[in-house]
């Protein structure tokens, strides 16, 4: 996920601070320097604004990204809703812009730019935590020395924390995609606020909740999926790294995108159900009963082709979006004048007398 970067970058900002206060122990001080002094208040203040403009910096970068792609999956929603009629990707934006204007490639942006600080925050709090519990501290070190199956664990470990956290998501996240997709496929409601009270007056409040097992049959693999091809792509790409350890900017986007993309490709079949049923009108009769129900009779009406409408766009979004949010996020670092800045402790030495350091 791209709001999981800015969490990232945070703990990019605390691995930064850690090897500072080591830095007398990784220079072979052999007792010439102090124990490693710790920073005033006012460095530690200091520190925690630095990584508030990091958040800052990865919540509007996150922003930035959703504007940029909204518009995609509009496009993406609508040809999966339409099924086999509906028309090429050129004809169908021409049709939204003729019909709604510009504007309508945005209908429905508000619910998905209010529930993304939220969701971000529930994700990250649900995945470092189970990956903390899967990945104690110490099993680093004993990763240093086996790093056959430990590795493998690891891997694993991050799948499971990525999975929890899509579980804990889907309660904000599917009231949000229901307004948006109800924004995007239909015309009759003004505003996302209005859409939601039109939702709850005429489903209630479970009709906001309509999609939600479709919602787990595809986050929750996607999150494992993508975990897992990321780690075995650094893994394959730089087999001496450590598992935790930074990669580049381009080698984090190319395993970012070929695993995002991965993902996307399995479990396209459970976006589609997922868009149909939430697209349906609340109060209506559905036409749809589940999840399994609804594949059947995509795959028996429409084949295989059915269930992955709307592949071309979606493989799009999860192609560009690192691209989007590491430019966006790089240039918002440079903006707010924290590029490289931390805390790092210096390491004095203990008597006037022994000289400049080397």
């Amino acid at each position: 996920m791209v709001l999981k970067s800015s969490e990232e970058s945070y703990l990019l900002e605390e691995d930064a601070q850690d090897k500072d206060r080591n830095v007398c122990n990784s220079h072979g001080c052999d007792g010439k320097y102090p124990p490693i002094v710790q920073g005033s208040m006012w460095d530690k203040i200091a520190g925690s604004f630095a990584k508030g403009r990091h958040a800052l910096a990865g919540g509007l970068a996150g922003i930035f990204v959703s504007i940029c792609l909204h518009p995609v999956d509009t496009v993406k929603s609508i040809v999966q809703v339409h099924g086999k009629n509906q028309e090429p990707l050129l004809q169908t934006i021409k049709r939204i812009t003729s019909e709604r204007g510009v504007m309508g490639l945005y209908r429905g942006i508000p619910s998905s730019m209010a529930s993304s600080a939220p969701i971000s925050a529930v994700y990250t709090f649900t995945y470092e935590s189970v990956k903390g519990a899967f990945l104690p501290p110490y099993l680093n070190y004993v990763m240093r020395e086996v790093t056959s199956s430990l590795q493998e664990y690891h891997s694993f470990a991050h799948c499971g924390a990525g999975g929890c956290a899509s579980i804990a998501t889907s309660f904000i996240f599917t009231p949000s995609e229901r307004i948006k997709q109800q924004m995007q496929i239909h015309s009759c409601y003004q505003n996302s606020w209005a859409a939601l009270i039109g939702v709850v007056q005429k489903g209630g409040l479970p009709s906001l909740y309509t999609g939600w097992g479709a919602v787990l049959c595809r986050n929750v693999p996607h999150s494992v999926i993508k975990f897992y091809t990321y780690e075995r792509l650094k893994q394959l790409l730089h087999p001496s790294t450590e598992p935790d350890a930074d990669l580049s900017t381009f080698t984090t986007l190319v395993c970012g995108g070929l695993a995002g993309s991965s993902a996307a490709l399995f479990t396209t079949p459970f976006d589609v159900v997922k868009t149909k049923l939430q697209a349906q009108m609340p109060g209506s009769q559905g036409k749809y009963n589940g999840v399994l129900n609804l594949l059947k009779e995509i795959s028996r009406r429409e084949g295989i082709r059915g269930l992955y409408r709307g592949l071309t766009p979606r493989l799009f979004m999860y192609v560009s979006q690192g691209a989007i949010f590491f430019g966006s996020y790089e240039f918002l670092k440079r903006l707010f004048s924290f590029q490289g800045e931390h805390h790092r402790v210096r390491a004095e030495p203990c008597h006037a007398d022994n000289g400049p350091r080397s």
